[in-house]
């Protein structure tokens, strides 16, 4: 059936435009050169700059990978839940996590717009790598979803792909559809137009080619900081 009678079934039509990736192939090849499948223990250096400024006590974490930032998370005595598309990443997040004897962390697969997260509250949310893979009109949805997860006066850290760096290329929302785009950059104009309307931004800058024993950072990315309005 073809017919188009709710905005699910809208939202559907317009996910058959779009070519998206592979997760469980992808983390179990390990073929990319992605930085978060090299430094795969090691948490994002603006996670761990936040929680040493921030005393929060809850935390979800969206593509959350193999952990890293989670379980951090979880070894700060902050309760997180952590959620990721691919079964194979969530398989060794909990692995990692039994290893690291992190127990405040709960790891769950599935798709975030297939989630009830109706009565959930954070303090904080982190996306280290969702949002620039979603397609424009899933990315309406998705601002509206991490808002209403959010307490009041809660945070929102977003890493996404910098336009004019190597993660990705910019592309227009009409042209998205056009080219089957699986990553796409954003400029600082952008994700200020984007996610101003529900948040304010306490920081916004470009990455830097970091690696530390206990976290890194690339310049490839975009680290925001926002605040539910």
């Amino acid at each position: 059936m073809n017919d188009i009678n709710t905005i699910e079934d809208l939202y559907s039509m317009l996910d058959r435009y779009t070519e998206g990736v592979d997760w469980d192939t992808f983390y179990t090849k390990r073929d990319k050169p992605a930085p978060f499948l090299k430094y795969y223990k090691l948490p994002d250096k603006c996670v761990v700059n936040f929680i040493k400024e921030h005393n929060i006590r809850s935390a979800c974490e969206f593509g959350c990978g193999e952990g890293r930032n989670a379980i951090y998370l979880a070894k700060n005595n902050i309760d997180t839940e952590a959620y990721d598309l691919s079964e194979t990443a969530i398989e060794n997040a909990k692995r990692s996590a039994r290893e690291s004897k992190a127990e405040k962390v709960v790891f769950k697969s599935g798709n975030i717009f297939a989630l009830d997260l109706r009565n959930k509250k954070f303090e904080l949310v982190i996306d280290s790598g969702i949002f620039h893979h979603l397609s424009p009109h899933r990315r309406l949805q998705y601002r509206d979803i991490v808002s209403s997860i959010l307490a009041e006066n809660g945070y929102f850290i977003l890493l996404c792909f910098a336009a004019g760096e190597d993660g990705a290329d910019e592309v227009g929302d009409y042209e998205f559809y056009k080219s089957k785009q699986t990553g796409v950059a954003f400029t600082e104009e952008r994700l200020k137009i984007f996610w101003g309307e529900k948040f304010d931004f306490v920081e916004l800058r470009k990455g830097e080619n970091i690696v530390e024993p206990q976290m890194w950072e690339s310049e490839y990315l975009y680290i925001c900081v926002l605040k539910k309005k």
